[in-house]
């Protein structure tokens, strides 16, 4: 047995031991270099020879979402008339919208990201962007790039008491370049699709179905200079959406080595619009799954994912949220916060190489059509010993018992924005054998404290075993049923005198009861000695047991001597009254009912133990 207890101590300390060596914190220590810069001369990009360039194609798609954000995407085409190569251009954007574009990138025709320079460059009121090609532009030949702008506070919501939610939308209508351009010119603005324009829309055309509004022109002088107008003006009714802005995101990415990756976001939206809304729509990984939305509340019902099935080849899925299930609309100047989590595969996102792991994937996991303000990502190591790689720089890095936290903020996020990022990280091998271990440690625990549970049971019940044939049986018993029968005789003594009082027997009968009993109490009382003795010599417990059935049945005759005398002063005329003395009679055998009770309790209590 101390053997076993010996051994117990030991794999307990042991456990001990490692618990507080996995809280120990690891240094992590890693270069960073963002590979996807590219340097290229300041020099580069000038307006000379801007003559020869042409933009032999334009194509504007803007996406105005009903949800307060403009999304506007240029594909242009431009043409190097030039006896040398370019390697850069110049794009406007107007410096009155220029405080409100929030996102902007460019891409090649290999949708490959390009360099994109916001320079203090102001021409004409326009602020310039200096956008550089992958590889410089030939003499005479053509290259294509998209530029992706999103922009906020450009629809204004209005609604007047009875009527339909009117938003209201006006901007420039084609990009704005330094140089010439014709060709195909086409600019096209969509609306939602549970919306209806309001017409008319000067000097452009009604799209298919009535949700977009399409312009169409065949040149353009430099800096829109030969446009009558440069804005338009954009109107169209809505009443089942509005604006709608994230004021906080907080994004917490968990990364476990053993094969886990949760996403937990926590959103803070606020309805900026003028009506109320209970819809809210989110695009979600394909992969996902294991989705659970709550609030502090509890869980958000009305959740509806589109598909169900959690395909691993789709890139993302649709989430939708009813409020109205279990939750009220959001109203104007209303925020309403909550959170989303679900569960991603392992082996989509992580390569593994030896101690080493790869992680690669886009960090704004979950996609919405609001304006996203102040967003937080936290990607969250377990086990993590060094960080050797990243991408792209994290804005802090933090340390807590056994992770590693990379910390990625922003200002504004666009629903065209993308943060895909690959980080590498050295895992802590100790961590990993330390949790297998600790489970081994707490099943081994576990199996020896029920090895000495059951152990002591068995020495417990022979311990009992050993102590009943110690217990004198025979003598409690005997005690025991001398008691009872004592008892017996005096209830039958007390019945005889409540019978006499009531002349249901004679005086002759009473006596002979009395006398009779009275000599079978002594007997007994002369019997019960040895007994007593015997009882009270087992332990303290016994002795207190007799000594308490001694003390009632003291007691008792004290109650008996009480209503005796009580009798006697009322048969002399001491008493007030008749009433007096029936209360005071009753008030006497009450409490010999429970003297007589409690004696037969204690009597009961020493029983037990025969058992």
């Amino acid at each position: 047995m101390l053997k076993k207890r010996k051994i117990l101590f030991i794999l307990t300390g042991t456990l001990i031991i490692l618990v507080l060596f996995s809280f120990i914190p690891f240094s992590s220590k890693g270069s960073f270099k963002d590979q996807t810069i590219i340097e290229y001369p300041q020099s580069s990009a000038s307006l000379e020879g801007s003559e020869n360039i042409l933009i032999t194609s334009i194509n504007r798609e803007a996406e105005l979402n009903g949800y307060g954000v403009a999304n506007i995407i240029d594909s242009i085409v431009f043409k190097n008339l030039n006896t040398n190569p370019i390697d850069s251009i110049y794009i406007g954007v107007p410096l009155t919208y220029s405080d409100d574009l929030i996102f902007f990138e460019a891409t090649g025709e290999q949708e490959n990201t390009l360099l994109i320079e916001r320079s203090e460059n102001i021409m004409n009121e326009y602020e310039m962007f200096t956008i550089y090609f992958e590889s410089p532009l030939l003499p005479y030949q053509p290259k294509e790039i998209k530029f992706a702008q999103t922009y906020k506070d450009m629809l204004i919501y209005e609604k007047e008491e009875g009527q339909l939610q009117k938003i209201n939308y006006t901007a420039i209508v084609y990009p704005v370049f330094p140089y010439k351009a014709e060709g195909t010119i086409i600019a096209t603005f969509e609306i939602p699709s549970s919306s209806k324009l309001i017409p008319p829309n000067k000097w452009g055309d009604e799209g298919p179905g009535g949700k977009s509004v399409i312009y169409e022109v065949s040149s353009l002088e430099p800096f829109l200079e030969d446009l009558e107008e440069e804005t338009i003006t954009i109107e169209f009714t809505d009443n089942s959406i509005t604006k709608l802005e994230i004021n906080e995101l907080l994004r917490e990415i968990y990364i476990n080595p053993f094969g886990t990756i949760k996403v937990k976001e926590e959103y803070l939206i606020k309805n900026t619009g003028a009506i109320s809304i209970d819809e809210l729509n989110f695009e979600i990984p394909g992969p996902a799954k294991s989705i659970t939305v709550y609030d502090d509340l509890g869980e958000i019902l009305g959740v509806t994912v589109d598909p169900e099935e959690n395909y691993s080849n789709l890139t993302y899925k649709d989430l939708e949220l009813d409020l109205s299930e279990n939750r009220v609309k959001i109203n104007p100047e209303t925020k309403f916060r909550f959170t989303i989590q679900y569960f991603l595969p392992f082996e989509k996102y992580i390569s593994l190489n030896w101690f080493q792991q790869s992680v690669k994937m886009d960090i704004l996991t979950s996609i919405y059509q609001y304006l996203g303000k102040d967003q937080t990502i936290k990607i969250i190591i377990e086990g993590c010993f060094s960080l050797d790689f990243a991408s792209d720089d994290p804005d802090a890095i933090e340390h807590t018992a056994n992770s590693l936290i990379l910390v990625y903020t922003s200002d504004y996020v666009s629903p065209l924005e993308r943060k895909e990022i690959q980080f590498t990280f050295t895992i802590n091998f100790f961590d990993i054998i330390l949790r297998p271990l600790i489970f081994i440690i707490l099943i081994a625990l576990c199996a020896s404290a029920y090895v000495l549970v059951i152990k002591s049971r068995k020495e417990e019940a022979a311990i009992a075993a050993f102590r009943k044939e110690l217990i004198p049986i025979n003598e409690i018993r005997e005690f025991c049923s001398l008691l009872e029968e004592k008892n017996a005789l005096i209830l039958e003594i007390r019945q005889a005198e409540a019978d006499v009082r009531r002349k249901k027997i004679i005086k002759k009968k009473y006596k002979n009861i009395l006398n009779k009993n009275t000599l079978k109490i002594q007997e007994i009382e002369k019997e019960i000695i040895p007994f007593k003795k015997e009882v009270m010599e087992i332990n303290t417990t016994f002795e207190n047991l007799v000594k308490k059935i001694e003390l009632l049945e003291v007691e008792r005759e004290s109650v008996k001597d009480s209503l005796n005398l009580l009798e006697t002063r009322y048969k002399r005329g001491r008493l007030p009254s008749k009433s007096a003395y029936m209360k005071l009679s009753d008030n006497f055998f009450k409490r010999q009912k429970k003297i007589d009770r409690s004696i037969d309790k204690s009597i009961q209590q020493l029983r037990s133990y025969l058992l």
